[in-house]
């Protein structure tokens, strides 16, 4: 899908072909040269027009010519002009999982600018028609004011605590005003017109009559139900009726998947509360980070909250946790009374440890900050993070693209904890429906030994070189992530035995992988 404001154009492919944005990933704009004075958040040096059709703000240090082909997108730039002009002076065929995509990303922000009062770019004309003289779908929108708060993080320790805490406390209004309404479905917000046949939005408190009229929810467009072979398939992307069939469909889409339609047994819920807290479904923004976030140098004040593609209405148990902007890397005391302190040696330490010490507790300071303010003023997502490491909840939030991912280790531990805690968590539901053998637990516990040495990588070059999950990295610290990676692969391979070798190469995440 390719987006284009007042003073930059851009394209982006995604899971199906069009702006590409995943859990961990950020929305792919190409960029075009702005005009001379303006303060985009994008780059500012001559492009070539091929490299509007490419992704380029990140490479890859495994599947990374998979992950490129996926981000490629050949459109009209002419025709996306006009149109741009066209807009700022007045919709075919439509391909479903492209049309999905934007035609949701457009009435979830008019719905977000328009009934919760929340500031995203304002949209000038759209078009989800794949056959348009474009080419591709497109979005026209205002240029955003103020800057990304990327571009001012590096600065963040030099913000007086008290901007830094009312950073804090608009990112957790914006939270709140998401959880005041509650649906009854979950689902992806469309306007009635693009979805035949549909029902009105209802909601908890109900919203006024000609709001209703205008939305409705239709299906997902998470990538994870659209990807590779799922894009033709005949599996449930929603709306769903209650939590209860929600997590029933993310395990039965994925056993259809890898076993040819096999039907699971009844998955479990987490406990249903009284007032419904944690399961009420939700409107939640799919990727708050950074360069999502646009403020006012001088106020501080949050201006816009862009890119809210593939933002679904679900139970807030399924999407909610600390922005990972505030979130402290490391352990956080789950007691609010207790915050961190300086030892009682601080003074006589070298400036060098003082100030570690001193980032290190500002940094669980916030996290802890965002915690408290969130639990005073947003009680909903405050129960919902409750359950982050809740037994019941881990194996839905994980269960899908296991196959695709080569990788059912952090399933297989989900449900070994669900085994162990069967009785505690099921006591009138008779035996537990999953077993695992001895020869399956011993394997497992030999593989979770030596994943401690895979998670240190992880964290490494997470926290050092910002290098993503999904192997994403900056494209100028590629060559320096790539070489320190090979230095550390050969280092954990060629210190093992045989057998452990072996072990070794299979864990190591950074590596291509097969295509499904």
């Amino acid at each position: 899908m390719a987006h284009c404001t007042q003073t930059y154009c851009s394209s982006a492919y995604s899971t199906f072909n069009s702006g590409d944005k995943d859990k961990y990933g950020q929305q792919t704009r190409a960029e075009y040269k702005p005009r001379p004075g303006n303060d985009s958040p994008q780059r500012q040096e001559d492009i070539s027009e091929e490299d509007l059709y490419r992704y380029t703000r990140h490479r890859w240090v495994y599947n990374e010519s998979r992950r490129l082909l996926e981000r490629y997108l050949k459109f009209d730039l002419q025709q996306l002009l006009k149109a741009a002009v066209a807009a700022i002076s007045s919709q075919g065929a439509r391909y479903w999982p492209l049309f999905y995509t934007t035609a949701s990303e457009v009435a979830t922000r008019e719905f977000l600018r328009d009934v919760l009062n929340i500031a995203t770019p304002r949209i000038i004309a759209w078009s989800a028609d794949q056959s348009s003289p474009v080419g591709a779908e497109y979005i026209l929108e205002e240029k955003a004011p103020g800057k990304p708060l990327g571009r001012l993080w590096q600065d963040w320790d030099k913000w007086p605590m008290k901007d830094r805490m009312a950073m804090i406390e608009q990112i957790v209004e914006i939270e709140r005003k998401l959880a005041s309404t509650k649906f009854v479905k979950s689902g992806c917000i469309y306007f009635r017109g693009d979805i035949p046949d549909s029902d009105a939005l209802v909601t908890n408190p109900p919203l006024s009559s000609p709001v209703v009229e205008r939305f409705t929810l239709g299906p997902f467009v998470e990538k994870e139900l659209w990807r590779g072979e799922k894009v033709g398939m005949d599996i449930n992307r929603g709306p769903y009726e209650s939590p209860q069939e929600f997590i029933e469909a993310m395990a039965e889409n994925e056993k259809k998947f890898i076993t040819a339609y096999a039907r699971p047994p009844p998955a479990m819920v987490p406990p249903q509360s009284s007032d419904d807290t944690t399961h009420s479904p939700t409107l939640s923004h799919p990727d708050l980070h950074l360069d999502n976030v646009f403020v006012d140098p001088k106020s501080k004040q949050i201006t816009r909250i862009i890119d809210w593609q593939s933002a679904a209405i679900l139970p807030p148990f399924y999407q909610c946790g600390v922005p990972t902007m505030f979130k402290h890397q490391g352990p956080v005391s789950s007691d609010m009374t207790i915050w961190p302190k300086r030892p009682e040696n601080y003074h006589s330490l070298e400036q060098d440890e003082k100030d570690m010490i001193d980032n290190l507790i500002g940094s669980e300071c916030l996290h802890k900050y965002y915690l408290a303010i969130t639990r005073n003023k947003n009680s909903r997502y405050w129960a919902a993070l409750q359950l982050q490491d809740n037994v019941r909840t881990q194996p839905t939030c994980i269960v899908q693209n296991v196959w695709e991912d080569c990788d059912v280790f952090f399933l297989r531990r989900a449900l070994i904890r669900i085994v162990n805690g069967w009785k505690d968590l099921c006591p009138d539901s008779g035996p537990c429906p999953v077993r695992f053998n001895e020869q399956g637990m011993a394997l497992y516990a030999h593989e979770e030994e030596n994943r401690g040495y895979v998670s240190e990588v992880l964290t490494l070059f997470r926290n050092n070189w910002k290098l993503r999950p999904d192997g994403s990295i900056e494209s100028a610290r590629f060559d320096e992530v790539q070489n320190e990676l090979t230095r550390m692969r050969g280092a954990s391979v060629g210190g093992a035995d045989n057998e452990d070798r072996l072990l070794a190469e299979k864990l190591w995440p950074f590596q291509d992988t097969a295509d499904i």
